[in-house]
């Protein structure tokens, strides 16, 4: 009906109809909303993995998915150059067709546990990547939904590489001396115990060679750390050319190599044969010319060697051994081997026996200190050299030859450093109350152990406080060749303790190659002449140049010459017309104890009545 309104069309219609178009109204407006919901939804899910590929991305590590049959489904990296190919190369291709067959086979592995199991799983190889060759930790993970009807899993890569160097620098420093790149004590003392193991499974004897450089402390002092470094590298390079592969060549520190033969031979006497002409091949090797600073020195070395045979003997009863018997090849005038055999057992157990002692000793009031006077060019006493002595219960006084070497080869010099020095400070304050002693220095021994020690400079303070000793008249002997071990902590040290009053000396000078320069600079008070030198004066020219070359070094230092080892006239008339200044030996008194020394001052100051006491010669020299 065209000319019928709207209105109208519909009041003909009737309600029916109105219900209907407001169903239709309904539904259209919920299908709406439900688009906008699924368009709002789908955009949170597209920003989302937007997200977590960006997240993701970041990652410097690789990250897969994989499905069960270690096909790759997708590659996340940024790092294309870890990869064994292009990620395009990789989509769609399982482990075996991308990698080589034994990291393929540690990740399918890896991945079986994975799918098998809740918790994730851990892999390590190695790789040829574009970037070297790479060391990779892979951490798998099953997921829970199926991807592609298939159960899947990601991997997340990491590149450990600079982790495995790392613990490979340090098992290298644990294992290895860092000089020359040989096993050192510990990766030793493992392997013998190995050794000993398997000789005693296999009935087959070894051989260990303990080996001592005999003349490296001189080139060292004399070419200096540098040369001496080339020489210690040099040697082990030697020795590694001489013996087998599956032997051992270790150096302990210092100059000291140990050499391990395994699996010699089932018969000793084979054994110590076999040995016996590696030992001769590795002399030979060693005594061979080192080049160094351009001129060809030599270095010559004592072996000592032990044979061995299942658990006979301990490690360290074997490396005893074997030490003992190089150092009755030192004895036996070097540059040769000896092979231990029970008389060396026997001084072993002393010397292990005496080592306790001296141990036991220590802060019991064992050890006491006796005086040698020390004179100037006028006869003059003028202070005492402190030496320290030990009295061995039921043994009476052990003379210094019998505990000093052993005190330097245990450790305990610097315990056996601090109870002289303990001692002669006491003394020293004492002297405070005797007649004759005003102005008399007291000298005192100390070894490099113990000026490098870590609060040596404060210990002496110390030690001068409580005993109320004067510092300026405390004198400190050191050995030339300790002062070249490290000579800048050795002048901190040195200006420390001058800056407080005490004075230096170095003892034995003439035998260890000290340069001027480093003279200059250290605080030094005196030089001390060794026996050495003086033993041979006056008919020995060579001695007597050396004397002369002293005295005028010490002239240039401005500094003072003593003399030590003076036993006859003519020794101390040919010392006096060279300029020496101060002397010390059996020509004038033997080392006394401190009561005889002090009544050998009270003496001198009754008879002349003066500061100043004249030594006659000692009915007991």
């Amino acid at each position: 009906v065209p000319n019928q309104s709207l209105a109208g069309l519909f009041a003909n219609l009737g309600l029916p109809y109105l219900l209907l178009m407001g169903a239709a109204t309904l539904l259209l407006g919920a299908l709406l909303r439900d688009l906008e919901q699924r368009r709002a939804t789908e955009c949170a899910l597209a920003a989302s993995e937007a997200r977590l590929r960006a997240i993701t991305a970041a990652i410097p590590d690789l990250v897969f998915v994989v499905d069960e049959d270690g096909r790759y489904l997708e590659v996340i990296t940024r790092q294309e150059d870890l990869l064994a190919a292009p990620p395009a190369q990789v989509i769609g291709r399982r482990f075996e067709e991308v990698l080589p067959a034994g990291p393929a086979a540690v990740l399918r592995e890896a991945l079986a546990q994975a799918l098998a199991s809740p918790e994730r799983t851990c892999a390590r190889y190695a790789l040829d990547t574009p970037a070297g060759r790479r060391e990779f930790q892979a951490w798998i993970q099953a997921i829970d939904a199926p991807i592609g009807g298939r159960r899947a899993a990601a991997i997340l890569v990491q590149d450990i590489t600079a982790n495995v160097e790392s613990e490979e620098r340090i098992r290298r420093l644990a294992y290895y001396d860092p000089l020359t790149e040989l096993p050192n004590r510990r990766l030793l003392v493992e392997r013998l115990g190995h050794a000993i193991a398997t000789n005693a499974r296999t009935g087959l004897h070894g051989a260990l060679m303990f080996i001592d450089l005999d003349d490296f402390k001189n080139i060292n002092d004399l070419l200096g750390h540098h040369n001496g470094d080339l020489l210690l590298r040099e040697a082990g390079a030697r020795l590694r050319g001489v013996v087998r592969e599956s032997d051992t060549v270790a150096r302990l520190g210092g100059d000291e190599f140990v050499v391990l033969l395994e699996l010699l031979a089932e018969s000793a006497d084979e054994a110590l044969l076999a040995a016996r002409q590696v030992a001769d091949k590795l002399l030979e090797q060693l005594g061979r010319p080192y080049r160094l600073d351009g001129l060809d020195r030599k270095c010559t070395a004592s072996l000592g060697l032990v044979i061995f045979n299942g658990h006979e003997h301990t490690a360290d009863e074997l490396m005893q051994r074997a030490d003992l018997s190089m150092y009755e090849a030192k004895r036996s005038g070097k540059n040769t081997a000896r092979v231990f055999d029970p008389h060396m057992r026997t001084e072993l157990a002393d010397r292990l026996a005496l080592e306790a002692e001296l141990r036991g000793a220590l802060g019991t009031g064992a050890f006491l200190i006796h005086l040698q006077p020390q004179l100037d060019a006028g006869g003059r006493l003028i202070g005492a050299e402190a030496l320290l002595r030990w009295n061995r219960i039921g043994c009476g006084m052990a003379p210094p030859g019998l505990f000093i070497p052993l005190a330097e080869q245990a450790g305990l010099m610097p315990a056996l450093g601090r109870e002289a020095m303990a001692l002669a400070c006491e003394e020293l304050a004492r002297w405070a109350e005797l007649p004759g002693a005003t102005g008399l220095v007291m000298a005192v021994n100390i070894s490099a152990a113990q000026l490098y020690e870590p609060g040596f400079v404060e210990e002496v303070l110390a030690l001068l406080a409580r005993t109320g000793a004067p510092a300026e008249r405390l004198k400190l002997e050191l050995t030339e060749s300790l002062l070249l071990t490290d000579i800048e902590r050795a002048i901190e040290a040195m200006t420390r303790l001058r800056e407080m009053g005490i004075r230096f000396s170095i003892d034995d000078f003439g035998t260890g190659y000290s340069s001027l320069g480093y003279l200059q600079r250290l605080p030094l008070d005196e030089l001390k002449i060794d026996r050495a030198f003086v033993r041979d004066l006056p008919a020995n020219a060579s001695s007597l140049a050396i004397v002369r070359t002293i005295m005028a070094l010490a002239a240039t230092l401005r500094i003072r010459v003593i003399a030590e080892g003076v036993e006859t006239s003519a020794q101390h008339a040919c010392l006096l017309d060279n300029g020496c200044d101060a002397f010390q030996g059996f020509l004038f008194a033997r080392p006394e104890p401190v009561e005889t020394f002090r009544a050998r001052l009270a003496a001198g100051a009754a008879r002349e009545s003066s500061t100043e006491t004249r030594v006659g010669a000692d009915p007991c020299r």
